[in-house]
């Protein structure tokens, strides 16, 4: 009973040490898994500073899930710091999609970098609409400013700036209507100064003035009498158009020179 109770013992003890040795196997064999996986990324990287595609294709497949992923969050991080750069005009453009480019050709999923090269795309055109809304508005036509102001990006560092001119354009466009629409009236073409008053209240709805001579239109449709009232308004708008267009045009070149 004794040799039974000892050769019991034993065959317990062989067992516990053959599954606590299994244990350290497995471990030994994740452990070095992980190094290896670690390694490939740690390559992966090398040679995407080296900018070596090639040798990044021989181990391209290698690259585990985890890995895969952490490796295209590396590059979108890489990619968002060129936009930035770009943005903040430490690099130019060709520049800037040139080096988005490089990094999609390292990326396991391409759709990640191409969200950036968009972004670089449509800053590059948010500051040509800028720029081309500054001549527009050196030139007075407001309309055309306006619109292109509004289309500054916000991630494009003018766009404060472009919001602000926005409005000074849209101030600017309303006079213009205004003494469009009053000659229209003096004229009696009653319809197309409907038209423009309309195109006024769409811009700044419940514009007092507009609404005043949109009620006077009305009522010299129905008696055919006009109000010598506007008349006035139209010269005194006039006057301050031309006396403030050297004023307007002083302020925008003193913005544009602070760029």
């Amino acid at each position: 009973m004794n040799r039974l109770k000892v050769w019991i013992s034993e065959h317990q003890r062989m067992i516990v040490m053959g599954v606590a040795a299994f244990i350290i196997l497995c471990v030994g064999c994740l452990v070095i898994r992980e190094y290896q996986l670690k390694r490939v990324y740690n390559q992966a990287i090398s040679y995407y500073e080296e900018n070596d595609l090639i040798a990044f294709e021989s181990i391209r497949y290698r690259l585990s899930t985890k890995y895969g992923e952490d490796f295209d969050h590396f590059l979108l991080e890489e990619a968002n710091q060129l936009f930035e750069e770009y943005r903040q005009e430490q690099v130019t453009y060709h520049e800037a999609i040139g080096g988005v480019e490089r990094i999609e050709a390292f990326a396991n999923r391409p759709s990640l970098i191409q969200d950036v090269q968009t972004k670089v795309d449509e800053l590059k055109q948010s500051r040509q609409q800028f720029k081309e809304a500054e001549k527009l508005a050196i030139q007075k036509k407001w309309k055309e400013a306006y619109h292109l102001y509004l289309q500054v990006i916000e991630e494009d560092p003018n766009y404060e700036k472009s919001r602000q001119l926005a409005d000074t354009a849209k101030r600017w466009w309303l006079q213009d209507l205004l003494v469009e629409a009053v000659t229209y009236y003096e004229k009696r073409q009653y319809e197309k100064s409907l038209t423009v008053i309309e195109q006024a209240l769409s811009l700044s709805e419940g514009d007092e003035q507009f609404l005043q001579l949109k009620e006077d239109v009305h009522l010299a449709m129905e008696k055919g009498t006009l109000e010598s009232k506007w008349s006035e308004v139209k010269e005194i708008l006039t006057e301050s158009i031309q006396s403030g267009i050297e004023s307007l045009q002083n302020i925008f070149e003193k913005i544009f020179k602070r760029q």
